[in-house]
């Protein structure tokens, strides 16, 4: 059976999708076994923009109040390493749509209001010059359940390309409030600022019966769950993509206040803002839990809940890990992972493996009735065989990031191997290696100290990087002799 393919012509926001042999096919099988095979299971996919690995009761935290989640995750699979596939966000969603690493997608830098990739004038390397967009011939989460009689709805931040890309073009059937950019103006109606002209209102967002006060994640909550009524009685992938904890810092003026004392009670660090966001994602999750119960179809739905990177560490604290969001550091790039898979896993279990957000796609596939190895080139792979107390054999995790974010400026790549982890910067040029099991805060650099493990892993990076990254940095010309 011949692998995936496929070829899409976009008419305004209108999308033909021409699928291969094995769609077809399972469509096919499908129709042919409903008679006998399970009902198909709803999939709901909730993603928190910015949320930090220990952004919630059940990851360690003492400040933020995240009842619901933590209650989701006594009754679910919490993976302890859950990385992202890049430190900033349009990378990372990029992988988590197609199941493959950014780099292969050729989508390695977020998409920034300038619309291209930042750089310093003297810069030792050049960014590449790869696309910002997510390219048609890349199937998705959604194009691929859109072919065995899924409804898919994205509801929330897209931050994957201009118009012809938002996710119409990408096999969902509804799309509200994503588009090119990654964060509001303003989390209050109507969501923007008048000189953000390139920040447009929130697309397929009806504002008419809005009013002053009202809540972007409440809102978005709130559209989430009329989606859910409406499609109880058939298969659903709803991605739920809040743009909360991103900045701007806003929240309710209650729930501000009510952090405001409690940090001042406490005589503790925190911003209260940033824990009055993180404590409405929290509501959110509940009202969703709550939605799926009203309907009946709890039993049904599978719910992941995932971040796209780590926590910026301006806001929140990433400790132990080290540094925060735009860093290959650990807190740059690991991240909140819980899994609820009716009928398998046991409540409340952990999962020690590392695992990554590109593993997701498999993961819904397979549960969703599709063969996850009849895709092409998937880099992830599916979260079954761990949630069902099994094991995977050995793999290497990696990460190309030649970009100066905004928060690191330190443009890298990344290998996880064996327990060890090597970092490898640009700019300026050098390598680091930690041993994660022992110093999970990347305190102690063991490159000098074990120097045949460093050369190892950063030939099996750079061979990697070579072998699948069509699009890669330069030199800079105009920094010769630095």
């Amino acid at each position: 059976m011949r692998h995936i393919h496929r070829r899409l012509a976009t008419h305004s926001s209108a999308i033909a999708v021409l699928v291969g042999s094995t769609l077809l096919a399972a469509v096919a099988t499908r129709a042919a076994g409903s008679a006998t095979s399970p009902e198909p299971l709803n999939v709901v996919l909730v993603l928190v923009d910015d949320l930090g690995w220990r952004d919630l009761g059940c990851q360690g935290s003492d400040l933020y109040e995240t009842p619901r989640i933590d209650a989701l995750a006594a009754d679910a699979v919490r993976f302890t390493q859950a990385y992202s596939n890049c430190p900033v966000c349009s990378p990372s969603r990029a992988a988590i749509m197609t199941g493959q690493y950014p780099g292969r997608v050729g989508f390695t830098g977020h998409i920034t209001a300038i619309g291209r990739h930042r750089h310093p004038a003297n810069s030792a390397i050049l960014p590449p010059e790869d696309f910002m967009d997510l390219r048609h011939e890349f199937v998705t989460i959604a194009e691929a359940l859109q072919s065995v009689g899924y409804v898919s709805a994205s509801i929330g931040k897209w931050h994957l390309g201009g118009e012809s890309y938002w996710p119409l073009a990408h096999g969902f059937d509804l799309n509200i409030a994503g588009h090119t950019h990654g964060s509001p103006a303003s989390y209050f109606f109507p969501y923007r600022k008048p000189d953000q002209a390139w920040n447009p209102d929130m697309p397929n967002l009806d504002l008419s019966a809005s009013g002053e006060g009202e809540y972007l994640t409440e809102r978005l909550t709130d559209e989430a769950l009329q989606f859910i009524e409406r499609n109880g009685d058939r298969p659903f992938f709803l991605y739920l993509s809040h743009y909360a904890v991103h900045t701007p810092l806003q929240a309710p003026e209650r729930l501000v206040r009510k952090y405001q004392r409690e940090i001042a009670a406490s005589k503790t660090e925190g911003n209260p803002i940033y824990a009055a966001m993180v404590e409405s994602v929290d509501s959110s999750v509940g009202r969703i839990l709550d939605g799926l119960e009203a309907a009946g179809i709890a039993d049904r739905t599978a719910v992941v809940l995932a971040s796209d990177n780590g926590g910026l560490d301006s806001v929140t604290s990433n400790a132990p890990l080290r540094a925060g969001k735009g860093h290959l550091y650990e807190g740059g790039i690991r991240v909140p992972l819980i899994v609820r898979w009716p009928g398998h896993g046991s409540p409340g279990s952990v999962v020690n493996t590392p695992v990554t957000n590109a593993d997701l796609f498999p993961f819904i596939a397979e549960i969703g009735g599709l063969e996850p190895g009849s895709f092409d080139q998937l880099d992830g792979r599916s979260l079954c065989p761990l949630i069902d107390g099994g094991a995977w054999a050995p793999r290497d995790l990696l990460w190309y990031y030649p970009h100066y974010s905004p928060q690191a400026r330190a443009p890298g790549a990344a290998i996880l191997s064996g327990g060890h982890k090597l970092v490898e910067f640009y700019d300026p040029s050098r390598v680091e290696l930690y041993r994660l099991a022992d110093d999970i805060g990347e305190s102690e650099d063991l490159a000098l100290r074990e120097p045949a493990l460093a050369e190892s892993l950063s030939s099996k990076l750079n061979t990697w990087i070579e072998a699948k990254v069509p699009i890669r940095h330069r030199p800079n010309p105009a920094a010769e002799g630095r």
